[in-house]
């Protein structure tokens, strides 16, 4: 699977969930470190797609200046609406437009990376704060989901471990 088919999948597991909570679970803080909710970790992850899609015309890329639109953190259409446009943007990438560079902006200076890697990363982002949600459903009550939060390498490898 070509990482615009996983970040894809990825998408599709948060639109899932997002269609399967009540507005009161979505905005709902745990008593944790942090106090999570699913709302927060969709926004996050949201967040570091929306600011890939505008490095990906500006070429230049810095999460640190992410959107954090609070609005994609207490209300699942909003969050549903940014997953519509990135399955778009998604949806509209070449193959071949992967291997556009990019300068990379982080607290120690500059860098360059591609639009690949970091496809790469935004997916395995997505993954960690899937399977963090997950927790959060099991608290809520909901039903284990049985892919959340695994990337597409510990499927692939567990598939191979079976009987």
């Amino acid at each position: 699977m070509n990482v615009i088919a996983q970040n894809l999948q990825q998408l599709g597991y948060l639109r899932s969930i997002l269609q399967l909570v009540s507005l009161e679970h979505y905005q709902h803080c745990l008593a944790w470190p942090g106090e999570p909710s699913i709302g927060k970790h969709s926004r996050h992850v949201l967040d570091h797609y929306q600011q890939l899609w505008l490095a990906s015309e500006s070429k230049q890329l810095d999460y640190r200046l992410r959107l954090r639109d609070l609005g994609a953190q207490t209300e699942p259409s909003i969050a549903l609406q940014w997953i519509d446009r990135l399955e778009t943007w998604l949806h509209c990438l070449e193959l071949s437009e992967l291997d556009r560079q990019l300068q990379y902006q982080f607290d120690g200076g500059a860098t360059y990376t591609s639009l690949q890697r970091e496809l790469d990363f935004v997916c395995s982002h997505t993954v960690h704060h899937l399977a963090l949600i997950n927790g959060i459903l099991l608290q809520l009550d909901y039903p284990m989901q049985p892919h959340l939060g695994l990337h597409s390498s510990t499927l692939e490898y567990l598939q191979q471990c079976a009987p």
